[in-house]
């Protein structure tokens, strides 16, 4: 099992450059979980691709689709006041802070593509090539 944020949903959900290694992780640990803020965070992402023109409306539809589909199953419910400990301590957002939260009460680690995070909470949060290379 892991926890993945929204940015690792993203590049599963649109083809870029990070989609090989997250077929790989799919394939390495398909149990993958989640905060509820992901979808919060997904739908801002697809808006602003929207805003911008790299996808159309239809498409980014169907992608918050897929992302609500997922988030139902992988969606575990995180302690706000365990989320606002964690963010003290390791002084990080507290929307990083619920991802991070999620991955200690499951004793799981979180896969990340940022850095920030990453180095924040090193030994929790990996990335997709330091968990993969594991």
């Amino acid at each position: 099992m892991i926890v993945v944020d929204a940015n690792i949903l993203i590049y599963s959900l649109i083809e870029s450059d990070y989609t090989p290694p997250v077929q790989k992780l799919r394939e390495k640990d398909m149990d993958w979980r989640t905060t509820g803020l992901c979808l919060h965070e997904i739908l801002n992402v697809l808006a602003t691709y929207q805003r911008r023109d790299i996808l159309k409306l239809a498409q980014c539809k169907k992608l918050l689709e897929h992302a609500e589909r997922f988030i139902k199953v992988a969606q575990c419910e995180v302690k706000m006041d365990a989320a606002l400990a964690v963010a003290a301590k390791y002084a990080i957002t507290g929307y990083d802070a619920q991802y991070v939260a999620l991955a200690q009460s499951l004793d799981a680690p979180l896969i990340t593509e940022d850095r920030k995070l990453r180095d924040a909470v090193s030994g929790i949060a990996f990335s997709m090539q330091e968990y993969l290379a594991q």
